[in-house]
């Protein structure tokens, strides 16, 4: 331990060698752990099928990130989580970056890289099923490198790298656009950083904003219900009718959400500097109050909002690209109280890899020792190996297309039959059946009994499918893991023209 210690202490550069190997770790125990989908892997892998200006209710950029990767390498699991931990390590050392720039202790800069992964959002949330709120903290690390780089050392390089982030961030999550916005109001009291605000080189930057978000912002324009209802709806989800009680019911959700992001990381950096931290509380300098006045506003600002359109949920996740600004905040303020931070890389590092390294190996032995106890989760669904056999039975003859109003089904048609166009009842963007594809073999799957072709008649009806003489079946797949245990029941049927 003594020898670790020293090395970190010489070298903490090697923080981010070990944050690699994180998530090349992770990378490889989400392809070993399960064939299935989480909810948001489903919905990628089927979207990435098409390289849309809009996407239903959230915005494009992460979309784009997993259409390329399935151009590239094909629709995988491998593909899903490639994306996903790539964005996961750039976020961390971009954030390091962002450090940098105000932290001349090198030390704690491989620390906020640390905080960074202590948390919940980024060690937990994120190794489970998340998407566009990690492409809104690599942009939010991104957009705070530039923008200290910017206040710091301009350059005409630095205020287009601020406005490239920028841009990303608007085309990940919408909330994003709360995070410039406080950080231009943070530095507003600091009489020599609001001269970068009228800068000539802020002009070229808003340019680059405006070409990045140009495509998507002509498709919101013309599909602005389409964008927003989802997520408004997922705010008013528990909503009794008491304009009142509903605001009040979503302040405490904010509140609960800004502890459950916010504590584990306060918890992680009492560990590693103890009653250091509590004495740093008081430090402070031009740095500590623009980040600590950024993160304030931030959270004011979703209040506001979330009072605004009658919220009664804020999650934990929408929060996360504003409390990520918490560790750099905490190292500042140990800077600037002159913490000895010799041994507290290690302090650090150890509980926080606990809870990173212990959580991607819980969820793939979780997958084999839930079944036993009659646990499933999405990820024993049963979905590949039901097409798979389907397709096996019926001669081995591959449809064109595939046709279901299950997210997770039509996710795994996407790795099951790659040659395939799959598509998806509840995803209105996608594009109808062309004639060609109509006199070609389809196959039309969903889960449950019979009666799940009947829901679907309309939308086949729509894509000029033939219903009259389907010949639906029901196939009993067991969950994976299972042992054979327990079973899914699916449905199915094929499309034969000029049968």
């Amino acid at each position: 331990m003594r020898r670790i210690s020293d090395a970190f202490a010489r070298r903490p550069d090697l923080i981010l060698w070990l944050i690699a190997a994180y998530y090349v770790l992770a990378i490889i125990l989400r392809v070993l752990r399960s064939e299935a989908l989480e909810s948001d892997e489903a919905e990628q892998l089927y979207q990435s099928q098409f390289l849309l200006m809009g996407y239903g209710r959230q915005p494009p950029f992460y979309n784009w990130l997993q259409y390329g990767a399935v151009q590239l390498i094909g629709p995988s699991v491998f593909a899903i989580s490639l994306v996903k931990n790539l964005l996961l390590f750039l976020t961390c050392a971009v954030y390091g970056l962002a450090a940098r720039v105000l932290l001349k202790d090198k030390r704690l800069v491989a620390i906020a890289m640390i905080g960074v992964i202590a948390m919940p959002a980024v060690s937990v949330m994120a190794q489970r099923d998340l998407t566009h709120a990690i492409a809104t903290l690599f942009a939010v690390a991104l957009f705070f490198y530039g923008f200290l780089r910017t206040l710091t050392r301009p350059s005409f390089f630095t205020y287009l790298l601020t406005g490239i982030a920028v841009g990303f961030g608007l085309i990940a999550k919408y909330n994003f656009v709360v995070v410039p916005i406080a950080a231009i109001l943070a530095i507003l009291p600091e009489q020599e950083l609001r001269k970068r605000i009228l800068d000539w080189r802020l002009i070229p930057a808003l340019a680059v904003v405006a070409v990045i978000c140009l495509p998507h912002g002509l498709w919101m324009l013309g599909n602005l219900s389409e964008a927003t209802a989802g997520t408004l709806k997922a705010m008013r989800e528990d909503a009794s009718g008491n304009p009142f009680l509903d605001r009040l019911s979503g302040i405490g959700t904010l509140v609960v959400a800004i502890l459950a992001g916010g504590v584990p990381v306060l918890a992680f950096f009492l560990i590693a500097f103890r009653r250091t931290l509590i004495d740093a509380w008081q430090a402070t300098n031009q740095w500590t109050r623009v980040i600590g006045r950024t993160l304030i506003i931030c959270l004011i600002a979703v209040g506001l909002i979330g009072l605004g359109f009658g919220a009664t949920s804020i999650s934990e996740k929408w929060l996360s690209p504003f409390l990520v600004l918490l560790p750099l905040y905490l190292c500042l303020k140990l800077e600037a109280a002159n913490a000895d931070t010799t041994r507290s890389i290690p302090r650090m590092l150890f509980p926080v890899a606990v809870l990173a390294l212990g959580f991607v190996v819980y969820i793939a032995l979780g997958n084999v020792i839930g079944p036993m106890f009659g646990d499933y989760t999405k990820e024993n669904l049963p979905s590949g190996p039901f097409i798979e056999q389907v397709v096996a039975e019926h001669s081995g003859a591959r449809p064109a297309y595939v046709i279901t109003d299950d997210p997770y089904l039509a996710g795994s048609a996407r790795l099951e039959l790659p040659q395939a166009r799959v598509l998806l009842q509840s995803f209105g963007q996608t594009p109808r059946l062309s004639e060609a594809e109509r006199r070609q073999p389809g196959l039309i799957v969903w889960q449950g009994g019979n009666e799940g072709l009947d829901a679907l008649k309309p939308y086949l009806q729509a894509n000029g499918v033939v219903t009259e003489g389907l010949a639906p079946a029901n196939k009993a797949v067991p969950y994976l893991f299972s042992g054979g245990r327990d079973n899914v029941t699916f449905g199915y049927a094929w499309v034969e023209p000029g049968k």
